[in-house]
């Protein structure tokens, strides 16, 4: 028996070898065959992003909070001796150039403050320049007191017992003054220094140093 050539293209049995082979398909014409879909390339956010992918950290915010805290101290400053020039003035002397120096450290410490809420490291070099000065004016400061003292008990006209205790009494006030302002403005040092020792803090290349 011959196989009907009209099988072709549809199902069609074969007899091969006494084997019965069912099924065999062939494509038909006139019918379009589907074609593959293309895959999609999914990026699972566990897994992590592809290569080359810059990731941009925003900056500390450290800068921006201790300028501000500066700003505030040194408006402070200005504000407190603006109010006590009266007393400044009558007192003279000494007293008037401690005023004129802590109105330029309130200066100062504004400009430094302006400077780091622009993330400029060179306000934070100017701030602590301006705290070392302030500490050693106010240590010399001090160190005078007892020549003060003594010059306000000739005007009193002291005895000499009080004398002696007054002086006692300028000494210590002396000691712990001085120890009580380094420490004090150390404090206040390592403060102003936080955008220096933190992470990406966002500070410029910018110095007063060169």
């Amino acid at each position: 028996m011959q196989p009907d050539d009209s099988s072709v293209g549809g199902i069609s049995d074969s007899v091969i070898s006494g084997d019965v082979h069912h099924h065999h398909y062939a494509p038909q014409p006139g019918i379009v065959q589907p074609q593959p879909q293309p895959q999609q390339i999914m990026i699972n956010p566990n897994t992590g992003l592809p290569q080359n992918v810059i990731v941009i950290q925003q900056p500390s915010s450290a800068p921006k909070v201790v300028g501000i805290l500066l700003i505030i101290f040194g408006v402070l400053s200005i504000g407190g001796e603006v109010i006590s020039i009266g007393d400044t003035l009558s007192f003279g002397g000494l007293f008037i150039v401690l005023s004129l120096v802590n109105l330029a450290a309130g200066a100062g410490y504004i400009t430094g403050g302006v400077m780091m809420t622009n993330y400029q490291k060179r306000g934070v070099h100017l701030a602590l320049i301006v705290l070392v000065v302030s500490t050693i004016v106010g240590v010399a400061s001090l160190t005078m007191m007892p020549e003060m003292l003594n010059e306000v008990a000739d005007e009193q006209d002291l005895t000499q017992e009080e004398r002696d205790n007054l002086d006692a009494y300028a000494g210590t006030v002396v000691g712990i003054g001085a120890v009580f302002l380094i420490v004090c403005n150390s404090a206040c040092g390592l403060i102003i220094a936080i955008p220096l020792m933190v992470s990406n803090s966002g500070l410029d290349d910018s110095s007063l140093f060169g």
